[in-house]
C-alpha cells in the first residue's frame, strides 16, 4: 500500500541514486583529466573489485598497461609510482559503479516485499536497472576503444558515455520528485462539468513548460560538447585557452579547415568545438536571462519560481567557472576547475529540470489562469 511515509522513504533512496550518480560523473571527470582511463587493461567484474594486494600483482598489472598503445606511445617512460597514481582513479571510478547494484538492488527488493511500490513506478525502477547496465556496458567499450590501435578513448564514446550517465541522473531526479511532489490532478471536483477547463489548463501547462524544456534540451547538448572540449589526445580546450576571443580572433581561421579529409568532422576542429561550446554558453545566458525575466513576478508557485531563480545564479557561475577553466587551459586541462565546471554543468541541469517538473504542476497552473478563474465564479 503506497501512503505518504512510503513514497518519501522511496524518494529518499532514490536521492541516494541522485547523489552517487552525481559523485560518479565527477569522478570520472578526474579519470579523463588524468588520463587514468585506460590505466586497468582487462574487465573483470568480480576480481577486478580488488585492487592489486602485493608487489607481483602490481607488476602485472604495470607491464599489462605498458604493453597497451597508451603504455607504448604516450607513457613510455612512466614508472610503476606514476603508474599507481592513475590505477587508483580508475579503480575508484569502477568500484563506484559497482556500488551501484547492491544500493539499489537491496532496498528494490525490500520495497516489493513491503508492497510499497506501485505498478507504475515498479516499471520506471525496473527501467532505471536497464539504464544502468547499458552504462556499464558502454563504459567498458568506451575504455576497449583505447586498447586496440590509438592510445585514448574516442571523445564520440566518451560523449555517449557522459550523456547517458545524464540521463539517468535526470531520470532518478524527476522519479525522485515525483516521490516527494507527487503531481495533482487538474482538482476534477472544480472542473466538473467544464472539459474545455481541462482542455485549457493542458495547454496553459505546454505553453509554460515549452520553453523550460528547451532550455534543458540546449544544457543537455550542451553537457555533451563538454566531452570534446575535454577528450581525444589534445583535448579542444587546451588550443586556444583564452577569452573572450579564441585564440587571436572572434571566429578562427582555421575553424572548418579540414586536416584529415579521411577522418575528418567538424566535432574533431579543436577550433569549431570551441567556437559552438561557447556560443551555446552565450546562448543560454541569454534564454535563461529572458525566462527569468518572463517569469520572477509570475504566478507561478513557489518551488518554480525558487528554481527558476537558481537557474539564474547557476548559469552565470557556470559560465565563470567555463572560462576560468579555459584561461587556464595551457598544455592540460586544470583538474579541480575541469571538475568544478563539470559539477556546474550538472546542477545547471538539475535545475532546468525541476523547474520544468514544478512548472507542470497542473492544479497550480489551473488557478493561475485568469479564463479558469472567471469561469469558475
Amino acid at each position: 500500500m503506497t501512503t505518504s511515509s512510503s513514497r518519501k522513504q522511496i524518494g529518499f533512496w532514490l536521492l541516494i541514486g541522485v547523489v552517487m550518480i552525481f559523485f560518479q560523473v565527477l569522478i570520472g571527470g578526474i579519470t579523463r583529466l588524468t588520463e587514468s582511463g585506460l590505466s586497468i587493461t582487462e574487465w573483470n567484474v568480480v576480481m577486478g573489485s580488488l585492487p592489486p594486494m602485493n608487489s607481483t600483482e602490481w607488476n602485472r598489472v604495470y607491464a599489462e598497461y605498458m604493453q597497451s598503445p597508451q603504455g607504448k606511445i604516450v607513457n613510455s617512460d612512466l614508472s610503476l609510482s606514476g603508474f599507481k597514481n592513475i590505477f587508483w582513479w580508475e579503480w575508484i571510478h569502477r568500484l563506484w559503479a559497482r556500488l551501484f547494484a547492491p544500493v539499489f538492488l537491496l532496498p528494490f527488493i525490500y520495497f516489493l516485499f513491503r508492497k510499497m511500490i506501485v505498478r507504475k513506478l515498479r516499471w520506471k525502477l525496473l527501467f532505471v536497472f536497464v539504464l544502468g547496465g547499458l552504462q556499464g556496458a558502454l563504459g567498458w567499450f568506451m575504455v576497449s576503444t583505447g586498447l586496440t590501435d590509438v592510445p585514448w578513448v574516442s571523445p564520440y564514446s566518451l560523449c555517449a558515455h557522459l550523456l547517458l550517465a545524464i540521463i539517468l541522473f535526470g531520470y532518478l531526479v524527476w522519479l525522485m520528485l515525483e516521490q516527494f511532489y507527487p503531481k495533482s490532478d487538474c482538482h476534477p471536483e472544480l472542473v466538473e462539468g467544464h472539459p474545455e477547463l481541462v482542455e485549457r489548463s493542458v495547454t496553459i501547462k505546454k505553453s509554460k513548460t515549452f520553453f523550460a524544456k528547451i532550455i534543458l534540451a540546449i544544457i543537455f547538448i550542451q553537457l555533451g560538447l563538454g566531452a570534446f572540449m575535454a577528450g581525444g589526445l589534445a583535448p579542444a580546450a587546451i588550443w586556444y585557452p583564452t577569452w573572450p576571443k579564441i585564440g587571436t580572433a572572434w571566429l578562427p581561421e582555421n575553424v572548418f579547415t579540414i586536416t584529415n579529409p579521411q577522418w575528418h568532422t567538424l566535432l574533431e576542429s579543436p577550433a569549431f568545438v570551441q567556437l559552438i561550446h561557447r556560443s551555446t554558453a552565450y546562448l543560454l545566458l541569454l534564454l535563461i536571462g529572458w525566462l527569468w525575466m518572463k517569469r520572477k513576478n509570475s504566478s507561478e508557485n513557489k518551488n518554480a519560481l525558487l528554481f527558476c531563480n537558481a537557474l539564474l545564479a547557476m548559469i552565470f557561475i557556470q559560465a565563470t567557472l567555463g572560462i576560468i577553466t579555459v584561461i587556464l587551459s595551457v598544455g592540460s586541462v586544470p583538474v579541480l576547475w575541469g571538475v568544478m565546471h563539470q559539477a556546474g554543468g550538472l546542477i545547471t541541469f538539475t535545475f532546468a529540470l525541476m523547474l520544468v517538473y514544478f512548472l507542470e504542476e497542473p492544479g497550480k497552473i489551473s488557478h493561475g489562469d485568469k479564463e479558469f478563474t472567471e469561469k469558475m465564479k
